[in-house]
């Protein structure tokens, strides 16, 4: 499945305080610097629904680290 960088970002702003994994309802989002316009949902990678989406969508959103 192919979802628009734009819709991914009305989701998050709809859904504030998920993560970005969550509201793809993948276990990990991966990054991937050739994507610009849309983020990538794979259902069945090694037993595991994930996701690819562009470099600064991934950053964009990454959760901050534990203090």
């Amino acid at each position: 499945m192919r979802i628009r960088v734009e819709q991914v970002e009305q989701r998050m702003a709809a859904a504030e305080g998920k993560t970005l994994e969550e509201v793809l309802g993948v276990f990990e989002v991966f990054a991937s610097g050739s994507l610009t316009d849309e983020v990538y949902v794979l259902d069945d990678v090694g037993g595991k629904r994930i996701a690819i989406a562009p470099t600064d969508l991934k950053q964009r959103y990454k959760p901050p680290a534990p203090a």
